[in-house]
């Protein structure tokens, strides 16, 4: 799991983690583990080739036959880039998703590290 790190006083904070946009076709949900090591994604990764779709709190989904898993629920992803008039066919071709760490740590009841 990528996590892009905020610096506030000094301190390094989570705010936003980086997922891997995979989404066969014929899927409604991509499930992703919470139990993944935790890499850091520097600035300078993001790059103008990079193509990335911020997720919201409502597009994330518990998997309630695992506590260790959260899905991204692509059929609302769909409708919102259709309202937003952007081709909903884009989202086979992102190389990540980008959700908030507050979002996350509250759908899956997890904290993610600060680093020093």
């Amino acid at each position: 799991m990528l996590v892009y790190f905020d610096e506030i006083d000094g301190d390094l904070h989570a705010k936003w983690v980086l997922l891997e946009a995979r989404v066969p076709e014929d899927e409604h949900t991509v499930y992703y583990s919470t139990n993944q090591d935790v890499e850091r994604f520097y600035p300078e990764d993001f790059h103008d080739d990079l193509k990335a779709l911020s997720i919201s709190m409502n597009e994330l989904v518990n998997d309630f036959f695992d506590d260790h898993r959260f899905g991204i629920n692509i059929n609302l992803v769909k409708k919102r880039l259709h309202k937003s008039k952007l081709s909903t066919e884009n989202i086979y071709e992102l190389d990540y998703f980008i959700l908030l760490c507050d979002d996350l740590e509250e759908l899956a009841e997890i904290n993610l590290p600060n680093l020093p």
